[in-house]
C-alpha cells in the first residue's frame, strides 16, 4: 500500500509539473508574438492592402499572411523586398493589433511628421496633410525610431500637433501598432484618420480645411529639416 502511494504521489507530481511547463510554454509563445489582435482573418483579406490588383501569387500571399500574424517583421520585409511588393511599404497600413471605427474625443492630442502640400515657398501659412498620426498620450510622445517612417528626420520640413477640439469629428480612426520597418524600431502606436474628400478639391481634406471647420488646432513644434525654424510656435486654427 505504501509503494502504491508512493507511485500515484510520483505521476501527480510528474503531471503537475508537465502541465506547469506547459503553461510558461504557453506564456512564452504568446509573449514572444506581438500580435494579439489578427484584424485581417486571411490571406487575401491581408493582400488587398498591399495587392489591390490582385497581381501577387497565393503562395506569397500565404507567407506573407503568416508572417504578418506572426509578427516576424524583417522575414516579412525581406519578403517585401525580394518581391517588390507595396513599393518597399509594409502591408496593413504599416500597423497590427488593428482596431477600427474608433471615434475621436475633444482633448485628444496627436502628432506628425510631413512636408507641405504642393510648392510651398516659405510665404504664408503651409497647407500640411496626411492621415497617419501618433496619439500623445498623458504627454509621452514617440520618438522618431518608433514610428517606422521612410526617411531621416531631418528630410521633414514639419513636425506638428494636433488637438482634437471638437467632439463632433464626423469621421473615425484606425489605431494600430507599428511595424518595425526601414530599419527603424516601430512598436510605437499611430491613428489613421479616416478624412473624407474635400468636394471643393477632389481630395482628402487637409489640416488646415479641418482646422478651419473647427475640428482641430494644428501647433508647428519644430521644422526637422531647419528650413522653416521661422514657424515654430504658428497655431492653425479657425
Amino acid at each position: 500500500m505504501k509503494h502504491l502511494f508512493k507511485y500515484i504521489f510520483l505521476l501527480a507530481s510528474i503531471s503537475f509539473s508537465v502541465s506547469c511547463s506547459s503553461d510558461r510554454d504557453d506564456e512564452t509563445d504568446d509573449h514572444s508574438n506581438p500580435v494579439k489582435i489578427v484584424f485581417y482573418k486571411n490571406a487575401d483579406e491581408l493582400a488587398a492592402t498591399y495587392d489591390p490588383n490582385g497581381t501577387v501569387n497565393t503562395t506569397i500571399r500565404n507567407q506573407a499572411y503568416d508572417l504578418y500574424k506572426n509578427g516576424e517583421w524583417s522575414k516579412l520585409e525581406t519578403l517585401f523586398k525580394a518581391n517588390s511588393l507595396n513599393g518597399g511599404w509594409p502591408p496593413a497600413n504599416g500597423g497590427y493589433n488593428i482596431v477600427d471605427d474608433v471615434p475621436f474625443q475633444m482633448g485628444q492630442k496627436f502628432d506628425r511628421y510631413s512636408g507641405a502640400v504642393g510648392n510651398y515657398t516659405g510665404t504664408g501659412v503651409p497647407t500640411l496633410g496626411g492621415s497617419f498620426t501618433s496619439p500623445i498620450i498623458n504627454g509621452y510622445v514617440y520618438t522618431f525610431t518608433q514610428r517606422a517612417l521612410n526617411q531621416e528626420e531631418n528630410k521633414y520640413d514639419f513636425y506638428y500637433e494636433i488637438d482634437v477640439v471638437n467632439n463632433a469629428l464626423p469621421f473615425k480612426s484606425q489605431t494600430a501598432d507599428i511595424i518595425p520597418w526601414f530599419n527603424q524600431a516601430g512598436n510605437g502606436k499611430q491613428t489613421m484618420w479616416k478624412i473624407p474628400i474635400d468636394i471643393t478639391t477632389g481630395y482628402q481634406k487637409t489640416w488646415n480645411k479641418l482646422a478651419e471647420e473647427g475640428y482641430v488646432k494644428i501647433t508647428i513644434k519644430k521644422s526637422p529639416s531647419g528650413k522653416y525654424n521661422n514657424l515654430v510656435g504658428t497655431v492653425i486654427d479657425h
